[in-house]
């Protein structure tokens, strides 16, 4: 209250004091050997454990948890309720009645609204054994493949200008599986040159020698994909969107044949008041991802100055859907979370589950080119 104008209604935009730089400490065992002429093999152990992760626009002044709630029946209190502010906000917002005038009054500065703060407060890990089988181009052939099977770990979301914070008292309920995680991956490529028939004359060379026949295949396995509830069930001072609970003994995952259908809102079901889902974080996944891809080149040289070059390229050879993570889901249930109104914990938004963004289709192109 000591700067001029402000109220209950003024709200903020902090950094904390304590801000630090990120640190970042990595380390590997690598296992390198030739195992077959031209071929090498290698084995290594990856870990990587971040510190001082940004946290983006936390609402530090929120309501703390367990403590009485203030402001009496003025501000809408029930003694009969639990004592506690947090179980009484989430008590209103079940019962369809604002909750502004007991946010103000417990929020753990009164005489403020929010303050939207950046902290340096995230934390993550990552443990990965990646191998990489690489032969070098020897007799016409070359190929590369690796394999990397981790896991990635955070109470922070890691990809960049995202805004995650369940309760800014807790952070380790937003602990678990990375929204960057993926647990397999895989990449091979493969280049072969056809033989040259010289031996065959000119114009059989010319046509059928030196073929090059590329390709390259690619296995991304899923990244999670946030549920959230749409409802207020936590009584924080925000509608921090907190995640369901899951329902048990319900497939999660739907098989319609429909590609794009892919979530069941039957598996998921509204928290009680006062209550944060069941559901943890990182716990539901998209899907993985497949592509192959493939090319033939043939170079055709006229002297030292003088070339001309055919490619004919296919972009995912074999037409596999391909769905984007995250921004392509409908992750949101938006439940019906008025009692006051019937079919209280109903899914009211009815594209739940469903995918509508995807990688592009099966591509084919042919080029020449000329140099000089």
């Amino acid at each position: 209250n000591q700067i001029q104008g402000v109220s209950n209604t003024s709200g903020f935009a902090a950094v904390d004091i304590d801000f630090r730089p990120p640190e970042s400490y990595q380390w590997n065992l690598t296992i390198s050997r030739e195992v077959m002429k031209n071929t090498v093999l290698e084995v290594s152990y990856i870990g990587n454990h971040g510190l001082h992760i940004w946290r983006r626009n936390v609402n530090w002044n929120d309501v703390p948890p367990g403590v009485p709630c203030k402001g009496g029946a003025a501000v809408g209190c029930d003694p009969a309720l639990l004592n506690d502010a947090r179980f009484q906000i989430a008590s209103r917002v079940r019962q369809g009645l604002s909750t502004d005038a007991m946010v103000a009054a417990n929020r753990r500065i009164p005489s403020l609204a929010g303050i939207t703060m950046a902290q340096s407060t995230g934390n993550s890990s990552y443990h990965g054994l990646q191998t990489w089988l690489n032969r070098r181009f020897s007799e016409r052939l070359a190929f590369q493949a690796s394999y990397t099977w981790a896991h990635a770990i955070s109470d922070v979301p890691l990809q960049a200008f995202t805004n995650s914070t369940t309760d800014p008292f807790n952070y380790a309920l937003d602990k678990g599986d990375s929204d960057l995680d993926r647990r397999q991956s895989f990449v091979g490529n493969i280049v072969y040159q056809l033989p040259s028939f010289k031996d065959r004359g000119t114009a059989f060379s010319q046509i059928l020698g030196n073929w090059q026949l590329n390709g390259i295949i690619s296995f991304y396995g899923s990244v999670p994909v946030d549920i959230l509830s749409g409802v207020n069930t936590y009584g924080t001072a925000g509608n921090v969107n907190p995640r369901p609970n899951l329902v048990l003994g319900v497939p999660i995952y739907l098989n319609t044949g429909d590609e794009t259908q892919w979530l069941n809102p039957a598996a998921f079901s509204l928290p009680g008041v006062g209550e944060l889902g069941s559901l943890g974080k990182g716990a539901i996944r998209g899907k993985s991802t497949n592509n192959v891809d493939f090319s033939i080149v043939k170079n055709w040289n006229f002297g030292e100055r003088y070339s001309i070059q055919f490619r004919g390229e296919m972009f995912n050879v074999f037409n596999h859907p391909n769905f984007a993570n995250q921004a392509g889901y409908q992750n949101a249930l938006n439940f019906q979370g008025n009692s006051t109104l019937p079919n209280l914990g109903s899914v009211t938004n009815g594209a739940f589950g469903t995918i509508g963004q995807a990688s592009p289709p099966r591509e084919i192109q042919f080029g020449f080119k000329f140099s000089f």
